[in-house]
């Protein structure tokens, strides 16, 4: 690329910073400042922008100034220093936030060295294609449009319901899939964006909106993503990717809350990774170890691992060989939920219907009578943070049936249940006051 050619921002960029509503978070998934021209048969991920890549970055920053409320960036260095001279043009001092979603492998990619062959023989185009218009997935690649809805709906939950512009630094890949997507139009590459080109998204009550060059349209209702077989199993598919990888060879659950991250557009909390036998789990664990995790303090029921930003926990039980009979054992709706893996075989899915039930309402609602009634008292704290996260309301009969189960019985087992929640309570054993003043 020659130093010669100049470029600007593009009007579709400063238009949408100008039209889009003042009172409310507004997304921009920003494709990066000018580099020069990728190498060939390279990905060019130490390419950096150019200086007058700099330069248009920091007038973009200026234009923003007072209302850029965060920065967030594809690891690759031309999004980071994208990112930085956005910050320096705002004369902002706000964090500049890394993100494996937008790039690195970007949330359309779940295997990248299985997904790097699709480039290899079908070239980018012939990528973009299948992302932007078809139906089916290629092999290492997520179903893109559960991985659409899955990015705007974690930006959106990323704004922290703050007023103004959240920027999100990525490339054209990501920017043409989403917005194609999203608004529902069939991008061809006279449409992929220029240096510094974004798609705009915010949410107006349950309605969220999309703007692309000159359409805007409002084609999805919030929540983005669902209790569904497609994205719960696509969220699997991430989830265990990165922690995993691609290719394990034991057979195993992925169960539990870590699915409210489809709900809550946030990172889970945890993941709750459950082996269908000891040879399974000896194999979990070996992995683990190989892709260089880090051994954390055991809880009562798991082994505890931290790779990367996640921590997976391995629990010792393995006596449940069924997707299904493990879902047996769970006591709120909106944890019963799991994908089993298997290498070289499908996916299997398992939503217990009173999950949905329980998004329809927007309650968190019990699977009666408890499988796990000597451990209730946890169940109550799990389901007051759930509460938090969520923003559901806890009907006053489930949190009734869960203190009729501990009014009834013994003093023995009464003080067995309190043992049972003071060695699982993650909250700081909130319930044992109003638990006193019951035995009292």
């Amino acid at each position: 690329m020659s130093e010669d050619i100049r470029y600007q921002i593009p009007h579709s960029t400063i238009h949408w910073i100008s039209e889009a509503p003042k009172n409310i978070p507004i997304v921009v998934l920003l494709r990066h400042s000018v580099r020069d021209d990728l190498p060939p048969n390279d990905v060019g991920y130490g390419l950096p922008i150019t200086a007058n890549g700099k330069q248009l970055s920091h007038e973009l920053g200026a234009i923003f100034g007072n209302r850029l409320r965060s920065l967030h960036t594809s690891p690759l260095v031309r999004c980071i220093q994208t990112a930085e001279s956005i910050q320096t043009g705002a004369i902002s001092t706000l964090p500049i936030n890394s993100d494996r979603l937008l790039g690195d492998p970007g949330v359309f990619v779940i295997d990248g060295k299985l997904a790097f062959t699709n480039w290899k023989e079908l070239g980018h185009e012939g990528v973009m294609d299948h992302l932007v218009k078809r139906d089916t997935s290629l092999p290492g690649i997520a179903n893109a449009d559960s991985a659409a809805r899955f990015l705007v709906q974690h930006m959106l939950a990323s704004s922290l319901n703050r007023p103004g512009f959240h920027v999100f630094v990525t490339h054209d890949s990501l920017v043409t899939a989403t917005a194609a997507r999203m608004l529902g139009v069939p991008y061809g590459i006279e449409d992929w964006p220029l240096f510094l080109e974004a798609a705009f998204f915010w949410q107006e009550e349950n309605s969220v909106f999309s703007a692309y060059r000159d359409v805007c349209r409002s084609h999805h209702t919030f929540p983005l993503c669902h209790f569904d077989d497609v994205d719960v199993i696509e969220f699997a598919r991430r989830e265990i990717a990165q922690a995993l990888g691609s290719d394990c060879a034991a057979r195993f659950f992925l169960a539990g809350g870590a699915f409210k991250s489809l709900l809550t557009g946030m990172p889970p909390r945890d993941l709750d990774v459950w082996a269908a036998s000891n040879q399974d789990r000896d194999i979990l664990l070996t992995t683990l170890v190989q892709r260089g995790a880090i051994q954390l303090s055991s809880t009562t029921f798991s082994e505890r691992f931290q790779i990367g930003n996640r921590i997976l926990e391995i629990p010792f039980h393995t006596e449940s060989r069924t997707l299904s009979s493990l879902l047996d054992g769970f006591d709120i709706g909106l944890s019963a939920i799991g994908v089993e893996f298997e290498f070289g075989r499908e996916y299997r899915v398992l939503i217990h219907p009173m999950a949905k039930i329980s998004v329809l309402r927007k309650e968190i609602l019990l699977i009666k009578p408890l499988p796990n009634w000597k451990y209730a008292l946890t169940t109550l704290e799990r389901m007051h943070r759930y509460q938090m996260e969520l923003r559901f309301r806890i009907p006053n009969e489930e949190v009734d049936a869960i203190w009729n189960v501990f009014d009834s019985q013994d003093s023995t087992m009464k003080q067995g249940m309190v043992d049972r929640y003071k060695r699982t309570s993650v909250l700081d054993c909130c319930l044992i006051e109003e638990v006193e003043a019951r035995r009292s």
